[in-house]
């Protein structure tokens, strides 16, 4: 009987130790078949992000025709311009304005690139970007053999939108680079002479004309908000002219639906209702001065009054509703259909 007990003891304890060994193989084989969907689950991350890496660059690319390069080196060539001409006009009498003088700097020249990049040019400039990218893709009808490779309607508008800033953003950089570059060549060129004093009458001492004014120059800190909410306000260009491609599905009508409105619009800053336009909140959220309007943009003047955050808040909703509006339609059944 004992010798029974013994091997049947040996006996248990062989099978438990069997099941203790199936056991640790089957965690083995859990723990490495996780190891190996973890890896795959990385290496499909990394192929999607890498994906969309390339399906971004290929909508900057589609992005730089010759109508967006004109319209860009017209944009920069108009505000150089600008400048350009008030200096030359001023230096030799000591009366260049001190918002222009300010652009030698590079702050005050990036800043000046941000307030014309969401203002009038920016917007013409946008118009013509999403014109030329979704409103020829639509003409065409590009459109439908994109959804045949992409089906996620918001997708394909995210890249176009997101290409169309990155563009919009490169021109604001170099914009600012070429209004530095150029004033301070000018202020080699055509030095600001200091003013003369006016001969006095009746051998009264000689009367000093009054000094200048400071130089506005900026710091880092406010050119990089103006770039920032330039940003801001070209994305409501974009959202507002995607919704005239979506709506038109034509190049021309993209360039007038696009822009139309906020120019035709723009009177109305004059009455009582200003404070519910997008011009004078744009303004208010850029912080326009009054002494540089028609030389460092071409819009209207930000009120004594002005709050930055209620109107970039009034922007934002302005332009996450239009995004919203143009992905519907860019979801309609008519976007597939070919222009009549």
């Amino acid at each position: 009987m004992a010798g029974t007990r013994r091997r049947t003891g040996r006996a248990d304890t062989g099978r438990s130790d069997a099941r203790r060994s199936d056991t640790g193989r089957s965690d083995a084989r859990r723990s490495d078949a996780r190891r190996a969907d973890g890896g795959r689950g990385r290496s499909a991350r990394r192929t999607a992000a890498r994906r969309e890496g390339a399906a971004w660059v290929g909508e900057l690319r589609a992005l730089w025709t010759l109508p967006v390069w004109a319209a860009a080196a017209a944009a920069s060539a108009l505000t150089l311009g600008l400048v350009a001409r008030l200096w030359i006009a001023g230096a030799p009498y000591g009366a260049v304005d001190p918002s222009v003088a300010a652009l030698t700097s590079l702050p005050a020249a990036l800043r000046a690139a941000a307030w014309q990049s969401a203002t009038l040019l920016g917007l013409l400039l946008t118009a013509v970007v999403v014109a030329t990218g979704p409103g020829q893709s639509l003409e065409s009808g590009t459109w439908s053999a994109l959804r045949l490779f992409e089906n996620r309607v918001g997708v394909l508008w995210a890249r176009k939108t997101a290409a169309v800033l990155t563009l919009g953003f490169a021109a604001q950089l170099a914009t600012g680079l070429l209004l530095w570059l150029g004033t301070s060549a000018l202020a080699r060129l055509w030095p600001v002479r200091p003013p003369t004093p006016r001969p006095g009458f009746g051998g009264a001492a000689p009367a000093l004309p009054p000094d200048p004014l400071p130089v506005e120059s900026a710091t880092w800190g406010q050119a990089l908000g103006a770039l920032a909410a330039a940003l801001l306000v070209q994305f409501l260009y974009v959202s507002l002219a995607g919704c005239a491609a979506a709506l038109l599905r034509s190049v021309v009508g993209t360039l007038a639906l696009g822009a139309g409105p906020l120019l035709v619009t723009a009177p109305l800053v004059m009455l009582p209702v200003a404070p519910y336009l997008p011009h004078r909140w744009i303004a208010e959220l850029l912080g326009l001065p009054s002494e540089a309007q028609y030389q460092l943009y071409l819009w209207n003047q930000a009120p004594p009054d002005a709050s930055p955050l209620t109107a970039g808040l009034a922007l934002a909703a302005a332009a996450v509703l239009a995004a919203v509006a143009a992905r519907a339609a860019l979801r309609s059944e008519r976007a597939l259909r070919p222009v009549d």
